[in-house]
């Protein structure tokens, strides 16, 4: 509804008097329109007309808009005189129109949140202040290096590897662009050139920023951490209705000379042309002023001397390329070069001065060298500034030759991975990795494979503007790579296959040609032909390439079974409804085959683990769950059509390769678009605000005792690799607490509390920033089926079976004497949760009937699904099936929200498919094309924004459009349907909820005026809970005083067992050797996962976390699986070398075991008593010294010297 507005004083703004109407009248509180800080503040919009004499000024009218039901009442109460709004001392006077409200306006006012004006007026202002932009004279792209004449405090000199004059031809401008927090840089003259280049400087990409003057040049210097972006735009496109939206091409180079230097150089240097008399003031204090404006710190004034040192010349590249083809026999070695050279850790001429050192090293040591240059390639990337490349290399090199060569534990491999962004090659590894069916084939020839992702310069997935052209981007870059393969190191490398996960993470497999010893020539298209018959999908480019990725499925080998020990069984279906879809069964025996088998790879062989009744498999070329049934007989499984990918012709012998276990159960956890949907399902907020209150209470709690500490830890899964919950329970029984009564001693250390802040907070900013609080009474479980009614129809009687909207759950935790059965009403739902019928109600049985037969009894940690009936519940859960997918099981009463909503019914999408056979060259179009088309984290997060912004929350037809959208978008790798980005809903209003806010706090991109303070559940739970500082640690010289009480403590129980023994010959451990050999791979994990410059803290490491800030939650994760990967690695392997296998040892043997364990511990200690004197680095003493603890509580829990947990 709009109203005129008249008698207006001209001087007033439409600020003043947006919010003149807002205090006054419809957000006064309590009020006429809001009665508690609770109410929804209604939305409204003002519009001033301009003075016919131009300027600022208004003409004493404007509009003022609302919805029907606000304006019909605000008319009434006018008319009434019991409202008024003054402006500048003048009353302001209103009559509606007759015109029509534009219905967007109408929606946006009805559905979205009233943004306060100051933060408008705020943006505009700072718009103004940055509209002036500053003319370039030359762009420069170059790196920092050090001269070799520079003394300690002098900066870093900046070598032009390539430059481009702006003042005799062409001409740039370099702006700065608020709202999308960059900087750009455009270069071409519209007047004389087509083609316009942008070079685009990201806000958060930078690292540090410079200004200075050299011979009156005024200069500006970005240290990037990534290279900018850099588009290309056709200057003289066509200006009508009908041009092309999408009028930027990303590029990788700016020109072929700079294309030569770009994957080696990006750091860049901008000169500009001093207007300082024109705007009455310094250039570079103008630019400074920007920056401030802009929410960058101002750039110090820094002399930095600047020329041409050709690292990177035609010259230099063929002489590093020539020394590589050398290397042939030994990769690793040559890997490592190029990684000095592509992540940016050395130029050329530094490089090459080591070639005679790195020669000899590889003469002298073979295959050890690699794992040398492993090292140095790491320790190159992180030296200080100030430290030469060769003293760097002499370093490591005495380190390093006196260790062992690490060997990965069985069902891993050491994998080196490349990342292709727009302009560079980055290279990491060889890291430890889970193998699968393809590697463990051609064991010994792993280094010819080479995982490679496809992302951005930050190494997080592509993200795309509405205006850059991204297709034909990605097919120059990306499919010709995939198409024609790159060199590396001297060798070839093919396209060869990817698996379904690594997909979704943009990470494909390629691998390059060799000769296997009893198989012959190997190439990508051999591997791929000896994979299975895949003519029922040959015509259909994405389910092609998803058949081929099961094979490629990270998975654990177990057992072999013959032809005649499995067989397939016929699906139950009903009404055309398939119920087990992706579920088969196995024996008794043949599941206690497979524990076995997998025990033996367990450092406890399975002792504090349940036996699992279900799998998540792959065999042949069959996929999904295996639950056991209890009626089938020897060793035997069967499987179903629906489990059937593709034929694997001739194979008598077939191994089970298992992808998941499912030991115990999960606790799931909310998250926020969990709790959107049951908010609009009819949750309270105070539920959510007391489950939170809760959580947060008891985690902070964590400093208080060591129950609630090993408690928080436990719920967690944190410090689970460094054995710390044991090892402090165990010390708890010894008379040791956090904070200790008179009967007690003092178990803290600086260390350890450091960890405690580390776990908190890490637990904290999970709560804060992605709403995730454990759900009390509930369970994530895998699913299977209800066998029953196979047996009903083979001619079985008295078989129980799961009436329809019937679940069966029993819950058995390690430790847990009797199982637990769920009983009673429960919700349930499958991740992600994006409509509202995501969330069904459904009753679980409890125990089941002893007097009848049920397949399902004996089955837990899983949950079982009704098998009749007249819908497939995990169908109508997302659309989730039964091949490994984990469902949510609540029974916590306040969140069991009674109102029903039907689930979402999308009509099945048909495969995309050409009219001829697939080739690989499809597929890689394919892959190309979901790189391109993956909206699947914007659709989630659009979804719970919009929903936060309208009235209707989840509801909104918006978001049930993008529940749909994010059905198609989750199937497109398997049916090849992509979403199209412009098929998705704008956001009501152009500034994002609170909530959205990085986790970061001051950081620039959490600018206010960005954002509103959501009123739903999710700004609630955002704004009730602060983060505190992480402390930086205590005096310096305490960190082993309180340790001195633990090893006091532990003596009496070590020597009373080693009391008269006598270690033999081969028992000694060499415990310096064995740590100097952990630190340095700790030091590797600690840089190599990083996000970013600064290496991961110990704490850190300990706590298996990653705490700094990342935008992409998917790439965090994935790097904290594979830190955490890598380190289990590295303790096992300590404490292999420290005490060898501890599963089945003697009395004997456990007392040689202890005596090492303890000559650890009392290094570990005077170790760290002796560095904080000398002042030197404690990194990696501590969390040895908590291995070693380890291993002396574990040696004497064993020996009987403990008193039991």
């Amino acid at each position: 509804m709009e109203f005129a507005i008249w008698n207006l004083d001209t001087r007033a703004t439409q600020y003043d008097v947006t919010k003149a109407i807002a205090e006054q009248v419809l957000h006064k509180c309590p009020g006429l329109f809001v009665t508690d800080s609770e109410h929804r503040l209604p939305n409204f919009k003002v519009e001033l007309n301009a003075n016919e004499c131009g300027g600022v000024r208004n003409d004493g009218t404007g509009t003022f808009t609302v919805t029907k039901g606000i304006g019909r009442r605000f008319s009434q109460l006018y008319h009434r005189d019991e409202i008024s709004v003054i402006v500048n001392e003048r009353k302001l006077k209103f009559r509606p129109t007759k015109g029509n409200v534009d219905t967007g306006l109408e929606m946006t006012l009805e559905k979205a949140p009233f943004i306060d004006p100051d933060i408008e007026r705020q943006r505009q202002e700072k718009l103004v202040a940055l509209q002036d932009g500053f003319v370039v004279c030359r762009v420069q792209i170059g790196t920092f290096y050090r001269p070799d004449n520079a003394r300690p405090n002098d900066p870093r000199a900046f070598s032009i590897e390539w430059e481009k004059d702006l003042v005799r031809k062409s001409m740039a401008w370099l702006n700065f662009e608020y709202d999308h927090k960059l900087m750009r840089i455009e270069i071409g003259d519209s007047t004389m050139e087509s083609t316009r280049y942008s070079v685009v400087v990201n806000f958060n990409s930078i690292h540090k920023l410079a200004v200075g003057c050299d011979f009156a040049e005024n200069y500006i210097c970005f240290d990037l951490m990534t290279p900018p972006v850099f588009q290309r735009e056709d200057v003289h496109r066509p200006q009508d209705g009908n041009f092309e939206k999408r009028y930027r091409q990303r590029v990788g180079e700016l020109c072929a000379g700079h294309g030569a230097v770009a994957p080696y150089a990006h750091h860049l240097r901008v000169v500009l042309f001093d207007d300082s008399d024109a705007y009455k003031g310094d250039i570079l204090d103008r630019f400074k002023k920007s920056c401030i404006v802009a929410g960058l710190r101002p750039p110090p004034d820094v002399k930095i001397d600047a020329r041409g040192k050709g690292f990177f010349t035609p010259r230099n590249l063929s002489r590093i390329s020539k020394w590589l083809g050398e290397l042939h026999a030994n990769w690793r070695v040559a890997f490592q070069i190029e990684a000095l050279l592509r992540n940016g850790s050395a130029n050329t001429l530094e490089v090459l001065k080591l070639k005679s050192a790195i020669d000899e090293l590889v003469r002298d040591h073979g295959d050890f060298a690699g794992d040398v240059m492993r090292y140095f390639a790491e320790a190159a990337a992180n030296r200080p500034a100030v430290q030469p490349l060769q003293e760097c290399f002499k370093t490591v090199l005495q380190r390093k030759l006196r260790r062992r060569r690490f060997t990965p534990p069985p069902g891993h491999f050491s994998c080196h991975h490349a990342t292709l962004t727009p302009t560079r090659l980055l290279l990491e590894g060889p890291n430890v990795t889970q193998s699968n069916r393809v590697i463990r084939d051609f064991e010994g020839y792993e280094d010819y494979f080479l995982r490679v992702s496809f992302r951005d310069e930050d190494r997080l997935h592509y993200r795309w503007t509405r205006d850059v052209d991204s297709e034909s981007y990605l097919q120059e870059r990306v499919g010709k790579v995939l198409k024609e393969g790159f060199n590396l190191a001297g060798r070839h490398f093919d396209f060869l296959a990817y698996s379904s996960s690594a997909l979704r993470n943009h990470t494909v497999w390629f691998v390059s040609p060799f000769h296997h010893r009893e198989k012959g020539c190997i190439t990508a298209q051999s591997i791929r032909a000896s994979l299975g018959d895949f003519q029922g999908v040959i015509y259909s480019p994405s389910k092609y390439g998803a058949r081929m990725a099961q094979a490629f499925t990270a998975t654990d080998p177990s057992v072999r079974l013959h032809e005649s020990q499995w067989s397939e069984v016929p699906d139950i279906e009903e009404r055309n409804i398939v119920f087990t879809d992706g579920v088969g069964t196995i024996s008794q025996e043949l599941a206690d085959w497979i524990w076995q088998v997998l025990c033996e790879n367990y450092s406890d062989r399975g002792e504090n683990a349940i036996q699992p009744t279900a799998y998540q498999i792959r065999f042949l070329g069959y996929k999904g769950m295996v639950s056991v049934d209890p009626y089938l007989e020897g060793i035997h499984m069967c499987l179903r059509p629906s489990m059937k990918k593709f034929d694997v012709p001739g194979k008598d012998l077939a191994g089970i390769e298992i992808a998941s276990s499912f030991q115990k159960p999960k606790i799931p956890n909310l998250n926020r678009p969990l709790v959107t949907v049951l908010e609009d399902r009819g949750a309270p907020l105070r539920v959510f605000l007391e489950l939170q209150d809760k959580v947060v209470a008891d985690t902070r709690r964590a400093h208080e005792s060591v129950a609630l500490f090993t408690g928080l830890l436990e719920k967690y899964k944190l410090c689970k690799d460094f054995w710390l919950t044991d090892i402090l329970r165990r010390l708890n029984v010894l008379g040791f607490e956090l904070n200790p009564n008179h009967m007690q001693r003092p178990l803290d250390t600086p260390f350890l509390t450091r960890i405690r802040s580390s776990a908190i907070n890490h637990v904290l900013r999970g709560i804060k920033y992605r709403a995730r609080i454990p759900i009390p009474e509930s369970y994530m479980l895998p699913g299977v089926a209800d066998e029953g009614p196979a047996y009903v129809k083979k001619g079985y009687r008295n078989v129980y079976c799961l009436p329809q909207g019937k679940i069966f759950a029993c819950i058995q935790n390690p430790g847990d004497k009797e199982p637990t059965w769920i009983k009673g009403m429960c919700l349930i739902s499958r991740s992600p949760v994006i409509h509202p019928g995501d969330v069904q109600r459904v009753y679980a049985i409890g125990k089941p009937p002893e007097n009848q037969m049920c397949v399902f009894a004996k089955l837990k940690n899983v949950v079982v699904f009704a098998a009749r009936g007249t819908q497939s519940l995990p169908n109508s859960l997302a659309g989730g099936d039964l091949d490994g997918d984990l469902y949510e099981v609540m029974q916590y009463e306040p969140l069991l929200v009674p109102e029903h909503h039907n689930p979402a019914t999308y009509p099945p999408a048909k495969p995309f498919t050409l009219d001829r056979p697939s080739t690989v060259h499809d597929v890689c179009d394919f892959i190309v094309e979901y790189i391109n088309s993956d909206v699947v984290g914007l659709v989630s997060t659009k979804h719970i924004v919009i929903a936060d912004q309208s009235k209707e929350g989840s509801l909104d037809p918006a978001c049930l459009k993008l529940a749909e959208l994010h059905s198609r978008a989750v199937d497109y790798p398997k049916n090849g349907n992509k979403v199209e980005m412009h098929r998705l809903p704008r956001d009501l209003v152009p500034f994002k909820p609170d909530w959205h806010e990085s986790e970061q706090p001051n950081q620039f991109n959490n600018r206010r005026v960005d954002y509103y303070e959501s009123s739903r559940a999710l700004g609630y739970l955002y704004r009730n809970i602060k983060l505190e500082e992480l402390s930086n640690g205590a005096r310096p010289g305490t960190e082993s005083a309180l340790s001195e009480d633990i090893s006091n403590a532990l003596r009496k129980h070590v020597h009373g067992q080693l009391r008269g023994y006598v270690r033999r010959p081969g028992q000694f451990c060499n415990v310096d050797s064995v740590y100097a050999g952990y630190r340095e791979e700790l030091g590797y994990v600690s840089t190599t996962y990083s996000l970013s410059k600064i290496a991961l803290t110990e704490e850190e490491l300990v706590v298996g976390t990653i705490l700094a800030n990342c935008s992409n939650e998917r790439y965090k994760s994935d790097r904290v699986y594979a830190m955490k990967e890598s380190l289990s690695f590295l303790l096992r392997i300590t404490r292999q070398d420290l005490v060898g296998e501890l599963y089945g040892a003697s009395d004997e043997d456990l007392r040689a075991k202890l005596t090492n364990a303890w000559d650890a511990w009392i290094f570990s200690q005077e170790s760290q008593k002796s560095s904080s004197e000398s002042g030197n680095s404690l990194f990696g003493l501590r969390s040895f010294g908590l291995i070693a603890l380890g291993l002396v509580l574990e040696c004497l829990a064993r020996l009987g010297s403990l008193p039991p947990l």
